[in-house]
């Protein structure tokens, strides 16, 4: 499976991310990529504009593209999905209905930015955990904690 990351779209949800890991930076995303759920997929993080430092990816298989002024980020995207042999292995993470629509038409898949950002959270707190969730409800322990609190 190959990963491109609509970067700026996924960092700049706001509300989504616990205190110790909000204001993430790209570098710091590719990081935590390399030790997720993903860590052996191809990962495609595109960014708009030029890098503030050059640096290196931390993995082989993590790419960070800027895509200079001439190019958005989005139209990065799509052009890699619509130049792509195997589109159907491609999931795109963005929020931008543009893009969504125009990969689902050439057969990508999407995921939003913020299950995204839900699943680094999940990787990053509980490291063997593989699957995609949304929290439901208390936990099971909170639930325990606030019972045993007010009876």
């Amino acid at each position: 499976m190959e990963l491109l990351v609509d970067t700026w779209n996924v960092l700049h949800q706001t509300g989504i991310l616990p205190p110790d890991l909000a204001g993430l930076e790209v570098d710091e995303l590719a990081s935590m990529l390399s030790k997720g759920r993903w860590a052996r997929d191809r990962i495609t993080l595109i960014c708009d504009g030029t890098p503030r430092s050059v640096g290196s990816s931390l993995s082989k298989n993590i790419e960070i593209v800027y895509t200079g002024g001439n190019k958005s980020a989005d139209q990065e995207i799509m052009d890699r999905v619509a130049a792509s042999s195997s589109a159907n292995r491609i999931v795109v993470v963005t929020n931008d209905r543009e893009i969504v629509r125009f990969i689902r038409a050439k057969g990508a898949q999407q995921l939003g930015s913020v299950e995204f950002l839900e699943a680094i959270i999940d990787d990053h707190q509980k490291p063997g955990k593989k699957t995609i969730r949304k929290p439901s409800g208390l936990s099971p322990e909170k639930a325990a904690a606030w019972k045993e609190e007010f009876d």
